[in-house]
């Protein structure tokens, strides 16, 4: 990760994503940056293992600037792919 990863802080929300049980808003250098959230991808019976997302969005959009879908399997692996999306 960049220097600018070392300023991202999460912090904890109720689970936003169908299959989900957490969510969290992101921030980076004290500014708004997104969501992470798990998520359990529907396999045709039942739900598939844990699995992460992430979303791109800042105060002021009407739509995402970017969002995984559920892609990561671990809640560092999906934060690292929005802050490289974020950060040059």
């Amino acid at each position: 990760m960049t220097a600018a990863a070392n300023e991202v802080a999460l912090e904890r929300v109720e689970a936003m994503h169908d299959g989900g049980v957490v969510a969290y808003r992101v921030t980076l250098a004290g500014r708004w940056v997104g969501w992470v959230g798990d998520g359990a991808p529907w396999r045709g019976h039942g739900y598939g293992g844990r699995r992460w997302w992430a979303c791109w969005r800042q105060d002021g959009d009407t739509a995402a600037r970017w969002s995984s879908e559920l892609e990561y399997p671990t809640r560092a692996r999906a934060l690292a792919a929005l802050v490289a999306r974020i950060t040059p």
